[in-house]
């Protein structure tokens, strides 16, 4: 008896809690009866407590809250209903978060006129009700409140003085709410009832349904700010004080977004107008990302961001409701709502906090601002990953399902527009990231202020949706260490202690910040490492792309801008392609890597695996990336680059390629095209100008030495021999690169002595990737050579490929030999330097030595001593023509083909050709909205009919 009551007890309460108390407190603010501080601390422990208990109830008594409150007890159809569902339930629960995150930054900002506090309680008071409520016309009255509530709290702003933007708010309101009260007048004409469920049960596809739902769309549209119905908000959001800005990106466009949802997926789901909001979608999320791209102002980039982001939500109409992937995609929507709200919420508060602190909001007045207010940027930071879709945020699981819903349906033009949306926007807010990294011109003091935390506790609860989704999925499994794991982590265990311990004990660059990055570099590569899932893989790979591109923003070249952009726009494109294929895998059947492999994936799906690990790995085709970013990027994060993280691209094509599983034919042209590959990089890097570019175009050639065999393991996945000898190859080529680049780093503050012993140990490296008589490299090559020549294809082709890198290591040797010597030694303290080149030498050697140790368990099927005399002589001939080459080629400079660095996207060019600007001035016009108000409208009929 006592559960049922404590149920009804909690069921009356709900709506006074939820609604009543901030009407009360609306009331209470304008009459001054309460101070500020008096209705904060009534008002947010009410209303969360009817958001709790509205959770209770939905978890324990779901019938109860969905059959609703009838209010006045009025029954049906005559009556108003309101009711809680799962979905509306989440929603409010957002609305409640974020509101009492943009309360506490209001009283922060001690903002203390009681019409603000008027308005505020009385917006919130609405976007409860347009949650609960079941009716047509009760949810126009929501709406007129929240529409005249939100536009006085934007006029209230000090950034819109004369209040312009405010009026044009309330205008824009005006149209939209009388285009739905028509609608909601046809529909009540017809029905006698505008309960939602009522409506859904009784509607037809006739003329006057259409008309309804046309009218009813076009006004929500306007209210969601949808594309080309759009041009009232980057004004009114820009403009607004932070916290308002907030509350109405987060949650007011959304509840408009909501209600198309109920709408079209109820009473209006027999008219089929999926390609117009195909259309519409993609259309929101490619033009605001555009637009966004575009700003010099910080949160008009993040306005019009909004509306790049409801484009995604807008794509659930798009689909049929009758596939089994819909419930899915609906959920992902609903997932994306949350994550965007949130996200948006902090990043808001973030921007307002930092307006504040330089007192201005051009993009440019923030350089070097990370630095300063640390704390404050990583909230921004966080906010912006999970609105990326950085997995495993909130923002990554919705966009994940809602995308899963496209593939499966087949939507392939709205899908494009999917991941382009997501690659626009990386690009706008990676955009503000590097701008705050930038070194400061004037000395950095760092400002300590707890307003940097609201947009980071935002951020976080971000990322604890999608983690906490992802893992009662059972999406993501524990890691594990298997003979692969083994193998790859050997050279990461010898790579990264020295690496961590050069950094802290002679820090270069002297950064605790990249000191960081470290560490999280070397976690990431770690759960990149044990992985045994392809979504926990990818996740560490998306992961490593970033922190990847951080490292490389820390070299001191004068490339180390262009070459972070290139760096990033490859990165960027390899995550959307890992993202399509994570989706389409996950439809096919398991992630886990027993049962997803390369045979089994569709053909589009292993295209997609396969390009976006070519990307990582720098294969050739897409390599423009390496011979740019390696020499630009600190010596140290070279050494990671091209010591270990470029290996995962091939870590991750052996995962897909087990023991057991069929033959690939392409295969094939895969060990063709490594070998030529091979052949390139070596060359290429003979005719390099500085020691790193020698050595990342010898990266691009050993990475065309591991696809080659990787291209042969794809037809023969059972031959264990092959497998161990490309893993073998990675444990050689990973420690001897590292090596090379740390010593290529150093070389230059080195001088007598010094360089004589480092010079020996680099030379030992550089002999290994060669694969000269009695070392490691030998051994691998030889023995590949053997192992590809069995399968029936020209091994002795990877002859030609150490030719290639010979050429590029005397080239090597012979640019740190005209190196100037230091006229002082690197380091005053012998024992620490001692101790750190001592690891180094360490790698040097076991990168000779290790391969060979497999000699036991692995025998030289041949003659190992014909091997090496073979060896001798091809070393010998080629390193004569190569020194006659290069001896020739000293007087003049021979400029290798790569890929042009990007160059910066024309910010400033925008002031001279900005099309879309002048685009957008035009959609301001009075005039212009009509037009497109028509032309939706005509999009619509000629859909209908």
């Amino acid at each position: 008896m006592l559960p049922s009551i404590n149920a009804s007890l909690a069921f009356n309460t709900l709506p006074v809690l939820l609604v009543i108390v901030p009407l009360l407190l609306s009331i209470a603010a304008f009459t001054r009866l309460l101070s500020i501080r008096h209705q904060l601390v009534i008002g947010i422990p009410l209303i969360a407590l009817g958001n709790a208990t509205g959770a209770w109830l939905v978890d324990h008594n779901l019938a109860l809250v969905l059959d609703g409150w009838l209010l006045g007890g009025w029954a049906l159809p005559i009556g108003i209903r309101w009711a809680l569902e799962p979905t509306s339930l989440v929603l409010l629960t957002l609305t409640t978060v974020v509101a009492i995150a943009a309360s506490l930054s209001s009283a922060g900002d001690r903002i203390k006129r009681h019409e603000y506090w008027t308005l505020w309680w009385l917006m919130w008071a609405a976007l409860n009700t347009l949650w609960l409520s079941r009716d047509l016309f009760n949810v126009y009255v929501a709406l007129e409140l929240l529409s005249l509530s939100a536009a006085g709290l934007v006029a209230l702003s000090p950034k819109d003085p004369y209040g312009f933007s405010a009026l044009r708010y309330v205008l824009v309101a005006l149209i939209a709410s009388l285009l739905y009260l028509l609608g909601v007048g046809l529909m009540y004409g017809t029905h006698a009832t505008l309960d939602i469920d009522l409506l859904s049960e009784r509607a037809t596809s006739d003329t006057l349904h259409a008309i309804a739902a046309l009218c009813i769309t076009l006004g929500l549209m306007m209210k969601a700010a949808l594309v080309p119905l759009h041009s009232w908000l980057p004004q009114a959001h820009s403009r607004a004080s932070p916290a308002v800005s907030a509350m109405l990106s987060a949650v007011v466009v959304a509840v408009a977004l909501y209600w198309l949802w109920q709408l079209w997926l109820g009473p209006f789901k027999m008219l089929s107008m999926q390609p117009l909001f195909a259309f519409l979608g993609g259309l929101s999320l490619l033009w605001g990302g555009v637009n966004a791209l575009q700003q010099t102002q910080l949160k008009r980039l993040i306005a019009y961001s909004t509306i790049s982001q409801m484009g995604y939500a807008l794509l659930l109409l798009s689909l049929s409701t009758d596939a089994s992937s819909h419930a899915l995609a609906q959920q992902g929507a609903t997932t994306l709502l949350v994550a965007h709200g949130l996200a948006k919420a902090g990043l808001f508060l973030a921007a307002g906090y930092l307006v504040f602190y330089h007192q201005g909001d051009q993009l440019q007045q923030f350089t070097g601002s990370a630095y300063r207010l640390p704390w404050l940027w990583a909230g921004f930071a966080l906010c912006a990953a999970s609105l990326v879709g950085l997995p495993p945020s909130g923002g990554f699981v919705g966009k994940w399902w809602l995308f899963m819903g496209l593939w499966e349906q087949q939507r392939w033009l709205s899908a494009t527009a999917f991941l382009l949306g997501t690659l626009l926007t990386a690009g706008y807010l990676t955009r503000v990231i590097a701008i705050a990294l930038r070194p400061a011109p004037l000395p950095l003091a760092t400002a300590c202020s707890y307003a940097g935390l609201l947009p980071l506790l935002l951020g976080c609860l971000a990322w604890g949706v999608g983690m906490t989704l992802a893992i009662q999925n059972g999406y993501l499994a524990l890691p594990s260490i298997d003979r692969t794991t083994r193998y790859f982590a050997l050279p990461a265990l010898l790579i990264w202690p020295l690496i961590l311990l050069w950094q802290y004990r002679h820090p270069s660059p002297p950064s605790r910040f990249f000191a960081g990055i470290l560490w999280l570099t070397a976690l990431f590569h770690v759960i990149a490492l044990t992985s045994q899932d392809w979504l926990t893989f990818y996740t560490a790979l998306a992961w490593l792309g970033i922190l990847g591109w951080l490292l490389i923003l820390h070299g001191k070249a004068s490339t180390t801008p262009q070459a972070g952009r290139t760096y990033l726009a490859m990165m960027l494109v390899a995550e959307v392609l890992l993202f399509a294929a994570t989706a389409s895998m996950a439809l096919q059947g398991s992630l886990a890597f027993e049962k997803a492999t390369f045979a089994s994936l569709s053909v589009a799906t292993a295209l997609l695996v396969g390009g976006g690990l070519a990307i990582k790995s720098g294969v050739l085709g897409v390599h423009g990336w390496l011979p740019i970013a390696h020499p630009a990027a600190p010596a140290l994060a070279s050494a990671l680059l091209s010591g270990v993280m470029i290996k995962l691209g091939v870590l991750g094509a052996l995962r897909l390629t087990p023991d057991n599983a069929s033959a690939v034919t392409a295969g094939e042209m895969l060990f063709y095209w490594g070998v030529l590959a091979a052949l390139y990089g070596g060359v290429q890097g003979t005719f390099s100008g500085t020691p790193k570019t020698v050595l990342a175009w010898s990266s691009v050639g050993q990475i065309g030495l591991l696809s080659a065999g990787v291209g042969i393991l794809l037809l023969v996945p059972d031959n264990d021999t092959l497998r161990t000898l490309i893993m073998l190859l990675v444990i050689s080529h990973g420690l001897a690169k590292s090596a090379l680049f740390i010593g290529a780093g150093q070389w230059g503050a080195l001088s007598g002595r010094q360089r004589r012993i480092i010079g020996a140990g680099m030379t030992i490296a550089a002999l290994t990737l060669v694969g000269v008589p009695f070392s490691g490299g030998l051994y691998i090559k030889s023995w590949l050579t053997y192992a590809i020549s069995t399968q029936g294809f020209a091994g002795e082709l990877l002859t030609f490929a150490s030719i290639a890198t010979a050429g590029a290591m005397l080239r090597y040797g012979w640019l740190l030999l005209k190196q100037p010597a230091a006229d002082a030694p690197l380091n005053t303290a012998p024992l620490v330097s001692r101790w750190l080149w001592a690891g180094w030498w360490l790698l040097c050697a076991s990168a000779w030595l290790v391969p060979l140790i497999w000699q036991w368990w692995l025998p030289y099927p041949g003659s190992w001593m014909a091997a090496n005399i073979k060896a001798l002589g091809v070393i010998t001939v080629s390193g004569s023509v190569a020194v006659a080459t290069l001896y020739r080629c000293a007087t003049f400079q021979v400029k290798p083909i790569t890929l042009s660095p990007l160059t910066q996207f024309p910010w400033r060019q925008a002031t001279r050709s900005r099309f879309a600007w002048r685009v957008e001035r035009q959609l301001r016009h009075w005039p212009v909205i009509g037009v497109m108000l028509v032309s939706v409208s005509s999009l619509f009929l000629i859909i209908y009919l």
